[in-house]
């Protein structure tokens, strides 16, 4: 089955037609049915899925037709309409296979009928949710400037739609139909850390530790394994009711030195990991259109004025540059990196033609980088790179934009620094100008995206565009 960003809308919607129809034929025969009430559920959620279909169809062409409009830039053809679309078009996808598949063995002797149709039910009802956000989604469009994907004064209209979206039923997602948009790897991993969650969630409060109620939540969690409608049911009044210190307690478990313990035990060794602290203080780069002339980057200054911006230093095999004073100057461990003087069997290798420039998850609220370590270890092992990670401040003690200026920082830090990062010296260029500026900003806010720089590049453009000679690798992380 191709995927829905292949597939004209017009060929889904016609196949989930004739799935429906072809369903209700075979489910309406004039033999018996063999499965009583759970037959008319069936009928009766594929009438529904048929009506939905309906009545989508016309939304989802009008969005086609206008969502270009809304897209980042021309090279780049992204925003919130597309990924809206895409997501009912993987939902529709996922209903027309399960629907072959029951017409196809409905009368078969190994035909789970109670499954099936509470399998339908929840896409069903997903369809449903999803229709109602391309409707809010259509007044947004009508209602604010051409082109424009917020509403930039308006804060009565901004508070009424988070209030229609609050009211909606999003249980559907996290249970059966969870991560239907996403690849069928991901969805078991989705799965755990929905369970966990929730699992979490009913021991949180009850005088535990963190460990202690991770514990004890292991204990409750068979319940939501076996009742997926549950685990969504549960996920839904988490979500609504506990306060950001449960989400907060909830990431940060992985935090506790014995699962920091036990991740360092089974991920790769690396011969260097520090921690860094940079101290506030300008920076000074070339412009990539004058490189004669230099911009200055200001240290994060928000909400309480200059402050250090801390990181992680991971590097699989020890570099050139990786165990100099200048470098260990900056370093808050309490012992410095493995180095070729001190053992005589650990190289010192040559500087990467790479570094991996890492920004953490945790919703902005939670984690650091010691959380990340396991996959960090083995990213600087496969990818033959030493990794920067960066502690960025969180919520709510570090309101925006603070934790978005330490990653600028953090980043303009390691071009002015890669040769004691293990990296091997490029010529370093900085754009100037408000849009430009602008789209380096974007780029540091994807948080969940992880930026590989090539030595190649002569020109570190702030785009990340065509307009940088170089190489810039988008490497997305599986969180």
């Amino acid at each position: 089955m191709r995927l829905a960003s292949e597939m004209d809308h017009k060929a889904v919607f016609t196949a989930l037609e004739k799935v429906c129809e072809d369903n209700i034929s075979v489910l309406c025969g004039p033999s018996e049915s063999p499965y009583g009430t759970v037959t008319k559920r069936l009928v009766q959620c594929i009438r529904k899925i048929q009506q939905h279909g309906r009545a989508l169809e016309p939304m989802v062409a009008s969005f086609t037709a206008v969502y270009h409009h809304y897209d980042f830039d021309s090279q780049t053809p992204g925003n919130g309409y597309r990924t809206l679309v895409k997501v009912v078009q993987s939902c529709l996808l996922h209903i027309i296979h399960k629907g072959r598949y029951i017409a196809s063995n409905y009368r078969g002797p190994f035909f789970r009928a109670e499954h099936n149709a509470s399998e339908m039910e929840a896409y069903c009802s997903a369809l449903c949710q999803l229709r109602a956000l391309l409707y809010l989604a259509q007044r947004l469009i009508h209602d604010i400037d051409h082109g424009q994907l917020y509403m930039q004064q308006d804060a009565d209209l901004s508070g009424r739609f988070v209030q229609e979206y609050s009211s909606m039923h999003k249980a559907c997602f996290y249970g059966r139909c969870l991560g239907f948009q996403f690849s069928p790897a991901l969805r078991p991993f989705l799965q755990t850390i929905v369970i966990s969650m929730v699992s979490y969630g009913e021991t949180y409060g009850k005088q535990q530790s963190g460990i202690g109620t991770a514990a004890l939540s292991l204990l409750t969690s068979g319940k939501y394994v076996i009742d997926p409608d549950l685990r969504g049911a549960e996920f839904e009044r988490i979500t609504q009711n506990l306060d950001l210190r449960f989400w907060k307690s909830f990431w940060n478990v992985t935090e506790s030195d014995i699962l920091s313990g036990f991740t360092r035990i089974a991920s790769n060794p690396v011969q260097v990991n520090l921690t860094l602290t940079v101290p506030p203080a300008g920076l000074r780069l070339p412009l990539a259109s004058d490189p004669r002339l230099t911009t200055t980057v200001s240290p994060p200054v928000a909400h309480w004025g200059p402050g250090p911006v801390h990181m992680r230093l991971i590097s699989y095999e020890l570099r050139e540059g990786q165990d100099s004073e200048d470098l260990l100057r900056f370093s808050q461990s309490d012992a410095a990196p493995i180095s070729s003087p001190r053992l005589p069997w650990v190289q010192k290798r040559p500087p990467s033609p790479w570094l991996l420039v890492h920004f953490h998850g945790g919703g902005f609220v939670a984690q650091t980088s010691r959380s990340h370590e396991n996959y960090l270890r083995n990213w600087s092992k496969e990818l033959s790179a030493p990794v920067l990670s960066v502690d960025y401040s969180l919520s709510p003690e570090a309101p925006f934009p603070r934790a978005l200026e330490e990653c600028f920082y953090a980043y303009c830090w390691a071009l002015n620094n890669c040769h004691l990062l293990g990296r091997s010296p490029i010529r370093r260029y900085f754009d100037s100008g408000i849009q430009r500026n602008k789209r380096r900003s974007s780029l540091i806010t994807q948080f969940n995206s992880v930026y590989l720089y090539s030595t190649n590049s002569q020109h570190m453009s702030s785009q990340g565009s065509s307009q940088q000679s170089g190489s810039y690798i988008p490497v997305n992380r599986n969180h």
